[in-house]
């Protein structure tokens, strides 16, 4: 990844982070890594002002100091869930992750919780949260590729997140997703953390009813 620039003005006020979290040796699972990847790669070609891309292996405290002061993030995570559609594109809420191993970990806090931490301690964190999972079928396989189908999805949500920060990054109080998108999501209330919630339409899956 490169090296994180100090931002100054309005761009630094209204900075996006963009999070890919994932095992890069357990296949799959590194799907969230491999979105980050392909929006570093665009970033290098065609920068965005005060936008960054950064990668995880891990969840719970660690996410405090990678989100503070950020005004979004856009998080992006593996999701193994009951009879999974391998490729499938989620939007998730903040308390709804259930499935992603980095959000929702047994030896580590809740993703939830940690907003919840870092506002006890007065820890700037975003103000708009928004949590991407792609299904995938097996989480513990070793290997260092995707499955062709999530693979798929992963270029494809890389491509949706890229439109929306071309479209929204220089408009400020704008929200995820870009008006006239193909998301179901709930109206942001001004001046509150938004964590959005909602089933994205199309996508490489075809089965992507909830």
């Amino acid at each position: 990844m490169r090296p994180v620039i100090a931002q100054t003005g309005p761009a630094a006020a209204r900075r996006v982070l963009v999070l890919g979290l994932g095992n890069p040796i357990l296949g799959d699972d590194a799907a969230g890594l491999a979105v980050a990847a392909d929006l570093e790669t665009r970033l290098v070609r065609q920068p965005q002002p005060g936008v960054e891309v950064r990668t995880s292996a891990r969840g719970g405290f660690e996410l405090i100091d990678l989100l503070t002061g950020f005004h979004r993030v856009i998080l992006v995570d593996s999701l193994t869930v009951p009879e999974p559609a391998p490729g499938r594109i989620r939007r998730l809420g903040l308390d709804d992750v259930a499935g992603s191993a980095r959000l929702v970990c047994g030896h580590e806090i809740h993703v939830a919780t940690a907003f919840d931490l870092a506002a006890r301690l007065a820890i700037p964190m975003p103000q708009t949260v928004t949590i991407y999972g792609i299904e995938i079928a097996d989480a513990t396989a070793f290997g260092e590729e995707l499955t062709p189908r999530v693979a798929a999805a992963a270029r494809e949500l890389a491509e949706r997140i890229w439109t929306e920060l071309q479209v929204r990054s220089g408009e400020p109080g704008a929200d995820f997703p870009p008006d006239g998108s193909d998301a179901r999501c709930p109206t942001a209330t001004p001046g509150e953390t938004t964590i959005q919630e909602c089933l994205l339409m199309g996508g490489p899956s075809e089965d992507n009813t909830s």
